[in-house]
């Protein structure tokens, strides 16, 4: 659990500006020793609290705002998994055709399959794109939300802009492909547009599991995303935890 809450402060002087931020930290750190006094918290350091308040104040938030961040307890499961050996399991999601240009593919039901055949308590999954022209991002799965994103993605890169990537008379072909340059300049797509899409959006990432079920909001779905279909694409996936005792 997250708690931040906000308070502004009126501002100062800019010569007064340091000599402010030192003594609201030294206030804030009194209040989360006082806190952590009263209602111990695990790994409760009022150090660290006052670190992530540094970096917000300095860097998310205007000058003389304090943001607090608190990490709450966690509830231990009745039978911890310590004593149960980690396991390790990686699979591969297979689509045989992804829908044409941008799509959003939503791959949360396969990857619950997968846990639930596992019988993982605790742990985490990652998953990853396994293209360089697809990606993974976790979002509401609601049809007119994906309509959006795939006109704003195709604003972001438009497909018919100038691209140097997709200039083939200027690129070799990679080396031993059968048929020489002709046969595989004849295959390759003009698609830099899906490759800077893919590297803004990110390949990876990790979900956490806890209880047996993957730690998702309510609206969240962990989807792929197709940048240049349609194509046969492969996603993996790598369980890793605690099973039931």
């Amino acid at each position: 659990m997250l708690k931040v809450s906000s308070s502004a402060a009126t501002s100062a002087p800019a010569g007064a500006t340091r000599s402010t931020a030192a003594a609201a930290t030294a206030l804030l750190y009194k209040t989360v020793a006082t806190s952590c006094a009263r209602s111990p918290l695990p790994c409760c350091d009022p150090r660290a609290a006052i670190s992530a308040t540094a970096v917000s104040t300095s860097s998310s938030v205007p000058p003389g705002t304090l943001t607090t961040i608190v990490v709450a307890p966690s509830p231990s499961p009745a039978a911890g998994p310590a004593s149960s050996p980690v396991t390790y399991k990686y699979h591969q999601l297979e689509i045989p055709q992804t829908p044409p240009g941008i799509a959003l593919i939503d791959i949360t039901p396969q990857i619950r399959d997968l846990v639930a055949q596992a019988g993982l308590q605790e742990g985490c999954v990652h998953v990853l794109s396994r293209h360089t022209t697809t990606a993974l991002t976790i979002n509401e799965n609601e049809a007119r939300l994906l309509d959006d994103v795939r006109q704003f993605l195709s604003r972001l890169a438009p497909a018919g802009d100038p691209y140097l990537h997709n200039d083939l008379h200027l690129r070799p072909a990679p080396g031993n492909w059968p048929g020489g340059w002709a046969a595989w300049a004849a295959q390759e797509p003009r698609n830099a547009h899906s490759h800077l899409l893919s590297m803004l959006l990110g390949n990876t990432l990790t979900v956490p599991l806890t209880e047996g079920k993957l730690a998702l909001g309510t609206w969240q779905s962990v989807l792929l995303v197709e940048l240049d279909g349609p194509r046969p694409r492969t996603v993996g996936v790598q369980l890793v935890g605690h099973a039931a005792h």
